[in-house]
């Protein structure tokens, strides 16, 4: 009941906003009163609230209160100009998370919970939040001590972090042959080497890895043994027992990268359970919900808790309390478990319309569909080519370096299946593509 009166409010203001019966710059009544006198609930007006202001039909200013604006094009009216379809960008396909968003955001201000979260707070995160954080961890397998668990800003950060636990600048880190291009970004800015160790269908091979170790004199791996990035492939169990294996034959230390995790009706088991003492198990809710959030989970090894909270201290002070709320919130009324349902199917879709249209183009995908498929380059094509014509056709795809091949191999480029608004936008898209891949090579570069 309360999703249809939220929106038969937003309907019925929406109506007299139009028919002028309210002018412009008319001042609402607080959502509190307001629910009074038309016998709802706060919360059904907090998220009527919220739509009316995402459709421009209000504005809050704060300590003022609301008022009716004049109306705004709507946001796609803007944008009709804008004909590219980005499949370089790897996001989750919108699911309704922003008003969902928008709607915590109310509740926050309405429950008077924003003042307190509006100071300095510890290093590591509110406890409350690291529970609530740890609890949801615990259900996709990563089961861990709150006192290790750290809220960081986004899963980039807590990969830094890590990293500078670990790792000296100029020093060796090993990788998978792609790699995620943070990773590249980081080496970039830090000096590491970047070493890249072969994989097959199932990740990682453990003889390679151990050969890497010996030869290079490394003391850190990083890796994505879930859905990697980009090449999609999915480790098995005895996989992963086997490079924990190898991480500790070489007392070294393993940066798990676990952000798709949540797409698994049964995540398989991380890494970082079975080596707890030489792992840093990094998630992030920018998949299963949004990426403007900036909020992740990083778990570290006992003894690295007391220079971790300092390394937050000195790269941020903290994460955002706020953020940090609105997830602990919507983990807690279960809309984050049913926002991952429906990332999953959403997956699902855009996966089957991807395996339709381009078919043996692309590298078959695992039992757990992803946002993004990994394209091997024909024989006798170049990437740089494929690229050009794309971006012609009005389609932008990673460019040669956006997606590190730390050694050579296989070329190929990922598409990511998230950023196109629609499903139809996704499959012409796709379409455009599997006719340049059909056609002849037609640019060339001297």
């Amino acid at each position: 009941m309360d999703g249809p009166r939220y929106l038969a409010f937003v309907q019925a203001l929406e109506n007299d906003v139009q028919t002028g019966i309210l002018k412009p710059g008319t001042r609402l009544l607080p959502q509190r009163d307001m629910a009074n006198q038309l016998g709802l609930s706060v919360g059904t007006v907090s998220r009527a609230y919220a739509e009316a202001e995402a459709r421009g039909l209000i504005s809050g200013e704060v300590g003022r209160g609301t008022f009716v604006q004049r109306r705004r094009l709507p946001a796609n009216t803007k944008a009709t100009a804008q004909t590219t379809i980005n499949l370089a960008l790897n996001v989750p396909p919108s699911t309704g998370e922003a008003e969902l968003i928008a709607s915590v955001l109310s509740e926050i201000l309405v429950d008077g919970a924003l003042s307190p979260l509006l100071g300095y707070l510890p290093h590591q995160g509110l406890p409350s939040h690291r529970e609530i954080m740890a609890g949801w961890l615990a259900a996709f397998g990563m089961k861990a001590e709150t006192a290790n668990l750290f809220i960081t800003h986004g899963g980039q950060h807590a990969l830094s972090i890590a990293l500078n636990m670990v790792a000296a600048p100029k020093e060796t880190v090993l990788t998978e042959r792609f790699t995620y291009s943070g990773m590249v970004a980081l080496s970039a800015q830090n000096e590491y080497r970047l070493h890249g160790v072969d994989g097959d269908a199932q990740g990682l091979l453990p003889e390679a890895l151990d050969r890497a170790f010996t030869e290079t004199g490394a003391r850190v791996l990083f890796a994505t043994p879930s859905l990697q990035t980009p090449t999609g492939t999915v480790m098995m169990l005895e996989r992963r027992q086997q490079i924990a294996d190898v991480v500790q034959k070489h007392r070294a230390y393993f940066l798990e990268d676990d952000v798709y995790a949540f797409l698994f009706a049964s995540p398989p088991t991380p890494i970082s359970t079975l080596i707890p003492d030489r792992s840093f198990y990094v998630t992030s809710f920018a998949k299963c919900l949004a990426p403007g959030l900036r909020i992740a989970a990083m778990i570290v090894p006992e003894q690295f808790r007391d220079r971790s909270i300092n390394a937050v201290r000195a790269t941020g002070w903290m994460a955002s309390p706020i953020m940090a709320e609105v997830v602990a919130r919507l983990i807690h009324s279960g809309d984050l478990l049913r926002q991952v349902h429906a990332k999953r199917a959403a997956a699902a879709r855009r996966n089957a319309i991807a395996d339709r249209v381009l078919g043996t183009w692309l590298t078959p995908m695992s039992d757990t569909p992803g946002f993004h498929r990994w394209l091997p380059i024909p024989a006798g094509r170049t990437l740089i080519a494929l690229v050009t014509q794309a971006a012609q056709a009005g389609i932008t795809i990673a460019p040669p370096g956006a997606l590190q091949q730390v050694d050579r191999g296989t070329l190929g480029t990922r598409l990511c299946l998230g950023h196109p608004a629609t499903d139809d936008i996704l499959e012409n898209a796709l379409l455009e593509l599997r006719q340049i891949l059909e056609a002849a090579e037609a640019i060339s570069f001297v």
